[in-house]
């Protein structure tokens, strides 16, 4: 069990039903251990303009051999055309935290119904 077979997986969505949803759909697969919420504000080019948007921030704890199926399941739930979905390692990170991960996760990159 190193860091690096952890990673963190962050999105974007407009609405809280949707973030609802996907954090729902994803936790209730064990695709990820943990997701955090959060509104921010959102400043980004968008078809030529810059749009200014509030937005709902999700940060899921899960393991880098899920981030495949995390993906397909974001992009199937998402309202968005294009979604933000990005991956960072987990380069540090305390052994009691990686194990409940660990532990509340898939056991493997086993065959999951999409929806």
């Amino acid at each position: 069990m190193e860091p690096s077979d952890y990673c963190i997986i962050s999105t974007t969505t407009d609405t809280k039903e949707n973030a609802e949803l996907i954090t729902q759909t994803l936790l209730q697969k064990k695709l990820v251990a943990c997701v955090q919420s959060s509104t921010i504000k959102s400043s980004y080019r968008w078809q030529k303009k810059i749009i200014l948007a509030d937005e709902i921030q999700l940060q899921m704890k899960t393991k880098t051999s899920l981030f495949d199926l995390i993906k397909k399941e974001i992009e199937i739930l998402h309202t968005y055309e294009t979604p933000e979905i990005i991956m960072v390692d987990l380069l540090n990170a305390n052994d009691f935290y990686l194990e409940w991960i660990e532990k509340e996760t898939l056991l493997e990159n086993n065959n999951i119904k999409h929806n």
